[in-house]
């Protein structure tokens, strides 16, 4: 089977998942659909756990500033260009234009070709690897600027889903 077909199969339940899902770890979809869908980082991993269980691949991570009016001065905040409104914490997300990272076209490919549930879950354990790994050290946000301590720093998972979702 394919991963459209699967998903298009399953799209009542899995659509119904990912919004309680998305719900339960306060995770925000910038516009319509799944792309975009900041999280924050202390429910970066049990959100990327459950969507590998649902076998939804993720197949990037762009980077967002997450605005908390009450430590403006503390992390430097605003970086970024603007952006939403938290419907879930007090403040507003602003989108940063750092590189995303994309995961590499040959495994979307394998796993768009032929369902493999096991190998969604370790595609997505790899993204979320890669997003830690870039925490670890200060994030340049514009040629000479960095975001210290990356405290506000907040990624953005891209969920491999039909447009109509």
């Amino acid at each position: 089977m394919q991963y459209f077909d699967y998903l298009n199969i399953n799209k009542g339940v899995l659509v119904d998942q990912l919004e309680i899902l998305m719900n339960r770890y306060k995770v925000e979809s910038v516009g319509s659909g799944y792309i975009d869908c900041i999280v924050h980082k202390d429910n970066l991993e049990a959100f990327i756990m459950e969507l590998s269980k649902l076998g939804v691949l993720i197949t990037a991570v762009s980077w967002w500033c997450y605005v908390n009016p009450n430590e403006l001065s503390q992390n430097g905040c605003p970086h970024g260009m603007g952006g939403p409104k938290s419907k879930y914490y007090e403040g507003w997300f602003s989108e940063l234009q750092n590189e995303m990272y994309e995961l590499d076209e040959p495994a979307i490919k394998s796993t768009v070709e032929e369902y493999d549930k096991h190998l969604i879950g370790i595609f997505n354990l790899k993204v979320l690897n890669r997003v830690w790994k870039r925490l670890e050290k200060p994030f340049r946000y514009t040629p000479n600027d960095y975001i210290m301590g990356n405290k506000c720093l907040t990624p953005a998972l891209w969920l491999l889903v039909p447009d109509d979702w």
